[in-house]
């Protein structure tokens, strides 16, 4: 319940700040779990995927946002699971796939954290794990102009119009290689 008023009350903060269009909102699963791959350049970025994608989505985030009880415990009400960064957390993969094959679609960013998706970050292979060893449909997501709206360091939301592109969702088998999955996952979002 928590999710759906928190949602309402975010879908009307960005119809004020950041206006959102989506493309290729057909391209989402309408039942089934599935991963959201994103760019990721803004703190908002999450809340305006999940506003897009119009379904209760579950997000991984890293688990020192869950060190402060309150902000832990209002993540936890929204779908949010942590993740320990840059280890084999196997705890939250173990989550992960439980959620996608419970129906419930996961929005993770493959470069793991903020920045310019043409900055050369480092792509984690954790996404190409998750993608093979589900099996569910990837849905390749680019975001336009957020880090006009929540650039980072800011405090305050800047208005700023922001398109969401969904592609055309694939899906990979056991047998693929979870490097080689991650960067074709990351290059199917470069080309949105």
């Amino acid at each position: 319940m928590f999710y759906w008023f928190s949602f309402y009350i975010l879908w009307v903060v960005s119809k004020i700040f950041c206006p959102i269009t989506v493309e290729g909102y057909e391209n989402l699963p309408k039942q089934d779990g599935f991963i959201i791959a994103s760019n990721h350049s803004s703190n908002a970025d999450p809340i305006l995927v999940g506003l897009a994608a119009k379904r209760k989505v579950s997000y991984m985030a890293k688990d020192s946002l869950f060190k402060n009880k309150i902000l832990g415990f209002i993540l936890k009400l929204v779908n949010t699971f942590p993740v320990k960064r840059d280890t084999a957390d196997i705890r939250s993969i173990r989550e992960a796939l439980r959620r996608l094959k419970t129906g419930s679609p996961l929005l993770l960013f493959p470069e793991g954290t903020r920045g310019k998706s043409d900055s050369g970050k480092n792509i984690k292979s954790g996404i190409g794990m998750l993608a093979t060893r589900s099996g569910v449909m990837v849905v390749p997501t680019k975001i336009i102009g957020s880090e006009r709206v929540l650039p980072p360091g800011a405090k305050f939301l800047r208005r700023h119009p922001v398109k969401i592109i969904f592609g055309n969702p694939f899906s990979y088998s056991k047998e693929d290689d979870y490097e080689q999955v991650s960067s074709q996952i990351m290059a199917a979002v470069k080309s949105l």
